[in-house]
């Protein structure tokens, strides 16, 4: 049986190979896809697949790398441009664990850490539930696609080979790293509302009744008034991160331009 099917030209070999190392980058950067607890190999599997399916709206044209220099170069830049667009949807959880971390803080149970099943990390229990709720929202938003899409799109503003650093990319994620925190207060402000109130109260109740012992009566109600806000909170956190979310859409193109 002849075996000339399995043969492919370098050309369209170097192409595959320069779409699935920037697919790959972008699946082991990106929030959800970089869970530590999803095996290497499957990882690699989706990104192949993915790889082969844009694959004709990619190879358009006559190229090819000449020189094996060139094109460790080409891959060098080609991870690079996935973990820029990985970054750019990771900012997002990023927040999302920071205004955990916050409100964790806030509520007494900043040591009470478990182990992050998604970054391995040891984290606080109201970091793990809004890293849960935020990858509910992503998924149910239909932001992977958003993820998807920007991959697909990222070829055609950038051609292989084609990434500079410029000073409007640099602005471009010194301004998504900015609205990181300003996302993370979003999330945290409620709970940090209600906090500020009950410490209002237990000073005043310090002041009246000095006999009581604040402490132990401020710990348990910090805890429960805290997790009654980020309960009620939690349509609030839908309705901002699916904003935010559509956003990043636009935010992702403007990368794409400035690369």
């Amino acid at each position: 049986m002849s075996m000339e099917f399995l043969l492919i030209p370098a050309a369209d070999a170097q192409k595959i190979l320069l779409i699935l190392a920037r697919v790959a980058a972008i699946f082991f950067v990106a929030p959800v896809f970089d869970n530590r607890s999803l095996p290497n190999l499957f990882r690699i599997g989706f990104a192949l697949i993915l790889s082969l399916v844009l694959f004709p709206a990619v190879a358009a044209g006559e190229w090819e790398v000449q020189s094996p220099l060139l094109m460790v170069v080409y891959l060098v830049k080609e991870i690079l441009v996935g973990m820029i667009l990985g970054m750019a949807v990771d900012f997002i959880f990023g927040a999302v664990r920071l205004a955990g971390q916050i409100v964790g803080f806030q509520m007494g149970l900043g040591i009470v850490a478990v182990i992050d099943p998604f970054t391995s990390s040891r984290s606080s229990v109201v970091t793990q539930f809004y890293d849960f709720m935020a990858v509910l929202f992503f998924f149910s938003f239909d932001a992977h696609h958003m993820v998807i899409r920007a991959i697909a799109e990222s070829f055609h503003y950038i051609p292989f080979g084609g990434l500079e650093f410029s000073e409007s990319l640099l602005r471009q994620i010194i301004q998504l790293s900015g609205r990181m925190f300003l996302l993370a207060m979003k999330i945290a402000v409620p709970v940090l509302a209600v906090s500020f109130f009950v410490d209002m109260g237990l000073a005043l109740l310090a002041r009246t009744v000095p006999q009581m012992n604040v402490f132990i009566l401020g710990f348990p109600l910090k805890i429960g008034m805290g997790l009654m806000a980020v309960g009620l909170s939690a349509t609030f956190l839908g309705i901002l991160l699916r904003k935010v979310f559509l956003d990043n859409g636009a935010q992702i193109h403007g990368l794409l331009r400035a690369m």
